[in-house]
């Protein structure tokens, strides 16, 4: 008797010490996503792609409210200059001078990966799924990532959540200082996309990654994304943000 009580005491902790760490799980994520997804703000990037025969460097712009509504408008180099993307929640609209038309694009493109020649997608541009609020969470214990220690915790996506990664591994400073690495996987093939946080710095009053690079292929091909500017932009709203504003908006 006394047997069965203790083993079911171990389980009674056992469960109720999984659902506290994937609480905990969670509270660090959002703490994470505060600053990222909460603000709406104006940015100025450069992106520099690395491959073996070639460099390829872009100029963008960028508004977003949250991370369900954003604008990107390439302003160099001179061929690419004027591009721009859209997203409005679950649409998503694309620009090119050279038609001078607005496309309604499928939202499968969020998901692509190669934009404009990089490593990333334009889901990471435009504004990607909460993992605090989209996932359910596996917590995994800490671990030194890019020299900080972090909080390793596995995210699996909610039913119905549009996101081309099975799973997805963030690796959380213990500090103050946010996601340090996310790692998009493939149950099939693996890590299919890596990001991660290089350098940080205060902007506009925000903490934030400001030196990015995004990894595919196991890591034999990288984009660097700097963020050169941001300033955050309070007066941005959904409505703010239509297909419309494609036209609008100039490099």
């Amino acid at each position: 008797m006394k047997n069965t009580a203790l083993r079911l005491l171990v389980l009674v902790l056992l469960i109720s010490g999984t659902k506290l760490m994937g609480q905990n799980a969670g509270e660090i994520l959002a703490k994470a996503e505060k600053n990222a997804i909460g603000a709406s703000s104006y940015s100025e990037l450069s992106m520099t792609a690395k491959r073996a025969r070639y460099t390829r460097e872009l100029e963008l712009k960028t508004w977003n409210h949250g991370n369900k509504y954003a604008l990107i408008v390439i302003t160099g180099p001179e061929r690419d200059r004027g591009t721009r993307y859209l997203r409005a929640d679950k649409q998503m609209y694309s620009y090119v001078p050279r038609s001078g038309k607005v496309v309604k694009l499928p939202q499968s493109m969020l998901m692509a990966g190669g934009f404009m020649g990089t490593d990333a997608s334009l889901d990471n541009l435009l504004g990607q799924a909460s993992l605090a609020k989209d996932f359910s969470h596996q917590y995994l214990g800490t671990e030194t990532v890019n020299g900080l220690l972090c909080h390793k915790i596995k995210c699996i996506p909610k039913p119905g959540i549009p996101v081309a990664a099975d799973a997805v591994v963030a690796w959380v400073h213990t500090g103050d200082k946010g996601w340090v690495r996310l790692s998009f996987q493939s149950n099939r093939s693996g890590e299919i996309q890596r990001m991660d946080a290089l350098e940080f710095a205060r902007m506009d009053g925000i903490y934030m990654p400001v030196r990015l690079q995004f990894s595919t292929l196991g890591g034999k091909q990288s984009t660097l994304m700097t963020i050169k500017n941001y300033k955050r932009q309070p007066q941005l709203s959904p409505a703010w943000f239509t297909p419309e504003r494609l036209e609008q908006t100039e490099p």
